[in-house]
């Protein structure tokens, strides 16, 4: 059987608070095995709940509706490469780079280095990379 991709994410969740355009949704997420028949009786079954910011593009919407928020898988897969595959590849590359420049504790040092830095430009830049990354609310 072949299933379809779909290239939306949709999350239901609560409005909490409306500011102008802006909207923030109450939303359960849960781990991949949360959905399983017997999640009750594994430890290893997780869920949480989290704020998100989205775009109100219906006027109708008020706090305390139940809402379904809409984002893309490629917003995901570009989070993903930001946050955990340009790093490790950077942080691979000072490694080596360190190791060839004065051996071992230079590669550790550099690599180990390179993440804060990394990290804190991220967080500087936070608005700048947040605009490329956005999610709907409809209501339901």
């Amino acid at each position: 059987m072949v299933r379809e991709v779909t290239e939306i994410i949709h999350h239901r969740g609560v409005v909490e608070k409306i500011d102008g355009p802006k909207c923030y949704v109450r939303i359960l997420q849960h781990s991949a095995c949360s959905g399983c028949a017997a999640h009750k009786l594994c430890n290893s079954s997780e869920s949480k709940e989290k704020i998100v910011e989205a775009l109100n593009v219906d006027n109708e919407i008020r706090v305390g509706d139940t809402v379904d928020i809409e984002g893309t898988v490629s917003q995901g897969l570009r989070a993903v490469y930001i946050c955990y595959l340009l790093p490790l590849v950077l942080m691979m590359l000072f490694l080596f780079l360190g190791y060839h420049l004065g051996g071992e504790l230079t590669g550790i040092a550099f690599s180990l280095f390179f993440l804060p830095v990394y990290y804190f430009v991220l967080y500087l830049y936070r608005n700048k990379i947040g605009k490329h990354f956005g999610f709907t609310v409809h209501k339901l």
